[in-house]
């Protein structure tokens, strides 16, 4: 899995200028309050994706989707071999146990994609 947040860093930072041009490394890694060469490694799988705070600063400067910055999430999660980085809090929200009662007693039963995915139809009802 090494590489592949870098890679999709990479390709979204194509086209996605003000004027559809490439937005460079240099400038994101500005954006960020990073150097070029830390982006690079990142971009390169020598380096884990960075904290919370500076992909939020990807998703702004690369104007993620709301499931692009998912995915993004995901893959950071992936390769630091964490959850995504959105979803701690949540989990481990005090007052919403249940949470991690659910997710305990899922992985407990093996329970897999069709599960959750019946489960997500059920909250996409709820609008």
């Amino acid at each position: 899995m090494t590489g592949d947040f870098g890679k999709f860093i990479n390709e979204k930072r194509l086209g996605r200028g003000p004027a559809g041009e490439d937005i460079l490394l240099k400038d994101i890694a500005k954006a960020m309050g990073t150097t070029a060469t830390y982006l690079s490694d990142i971009i390169k799988g020598r380096r884990n994706p960075p904290e919370m705070n500076l992909l939020l600063k990807i998703a702004e400067i690369l104007q993620l989707t709301d499931e692009e910055k998912a995915e993004m999430f995901d893959l950071a999660g992936r390769e630091r071999n964490e959850a995504a980085p959105d979803l701690p809090e949540y989990i481990m929200d005090e007052s919403i146990p249940h949470v991690r009662v659910a997710l305990r007693r899922a992985s407990d039963k093996n329970l897999g994609d069709d599960f959750w995915k019946h489960v997500l139809e059920e909250i996409d009802k709820k609008g």
